[in-house]
């Protein structure tokens, strides 16, 4: 059986790689990556570095006088302009330009076309299941000896393969530029945080594979509700609309009903785990990452249960 399955992620992942349009696709994300990279260095280029030092202090006196002249300007803007002198003085003590791009520099802001990715997936998860009805070669597919659960699977892991490949090869391509244009020294560069009044070091590597992992969670939800949306649409062009429809303003409709308690619930509020991190902060005050987590496996379940349920039991005669 396992094997049969195989087979049919092997025949999936053909179709996928065989049309053009998913080599455009790989094309569009490499060029992202290479304009992100090349306006980067550009504006890198822009900067004078020679007296970045100077620049420093003179930034330093000037938040220590804000501080000073505006005591009752927030607690949340003091403790800003209080981190950032803190980071500033690590800079002077340690004899490093923040202004000069590293190689994890490019790598992290790569991390912003990860909504690219989600896009480009969503076309190939939208179009999976509509475009064998309307191309009429489902009917091929059903007269063999796997049943319509295995089949429904085989293009679910071969789009979640796809999704992974672009990732990656989004993290590769980001690495490389990085590499080439900020050079492979800073590869061992700390990631700089500031708590309880001290600079802390970490591993960037790590926080870079944490940014990538979140991203995957709603990667993955997104993929999961286009490849519902799919099996309801006979037509492949209406199942990429909507699905690029709901995801694009998702964010958006959950960001404008966030005065309501019951917006928790929808999934457009829970999707972006990344609010959980230290700097970020969840739609509403009540919500925790346990919460959002249980509402996305609850969706998670509700969509392939729809998605098996519509793809099983549609009649292919017409």
């Amino acid at each position: 059986m396992s094997s049969r399955l195989s087979k049919l992620i092997r025949n999936e992942n053909m179709k996928i790689y065989r049309r053009s349009r998913t080599w455009i696709m790989i094309g569009i994300l490499l060029l992202a990556v290479g304009l992100l990279s090349g306006i980067m260095k550009w504006d890198e280029s822009r900067i004078d570095h020679s007296n970045w030092e100077q620049q420093l202090e003179q930034q330093n006196l000037h938040m220590k006088q804000e501080l000073t002249d505006n005591p009752d300007s927030g607690e949340e803007y003091s403790s800003y302009l209080t981190k950032q002198i803190k980071m500033n003085d690590y800079y002077l003590e340690h004899d490093i330009n923040p202004q000069q791009l590293s190689l994890w520099s490019y790598v992290s802001q790569s991390s912003n076309l990860i909504m690219l990715v989600t896009i480009l997936t969503v076309v190939i998860a939208a179009d999976m299941i509509a475009a064998e009805f309307s191309w009429g070669t489902i009917k091929l597919l059903l007269v063999g000896p796997a049943s319509r659960s295995k089949i429904m699977i085989s293009k679910y892991i071969a789009t979640l393969g796809f999704a992974v490949m672009l990732l990656l090869l989004c993290f590769a391509a980001s690495f490389a530029a990085g590499g080439i244009l900020a050079g492979f020294d800073g590869l061992n560069q700390p990631l700089l945080t500031v708590s309880n009044g001290m600079v802390h070091e970490s591993s960037m590597i790590i926080d870079t594979l944490q940014t990538y992992g979140f991203s995957v969670v709603s990667l993955i939800m997104y993929v999961t509700m286009a490849f519902m949306i799919s099996s309801a649409f006979r037509s492949s062009s209406m199942a990429i609309a909507f699905s690029l429809l709901f995801m694009l303003l998702g964010n958006t409709l959950s960001a404008l009903l966030s005065q309501y308690s019951w917006s928790k619930y929808l999934l457009f509020s829970n999707i972006d785990l990344t609010r959980y991190l230290d700097s970020g902060t969840p739609l509403r005050p009540e919500m925790t990452m346990t919460f959002s987590i249980l509402i996305l496996v609850a969706y998670y379940v509700v969509f392939q249960f729809i998605a098996w349920l519509l793809f099983t039991k549609r009649d292919v005669a017409a």
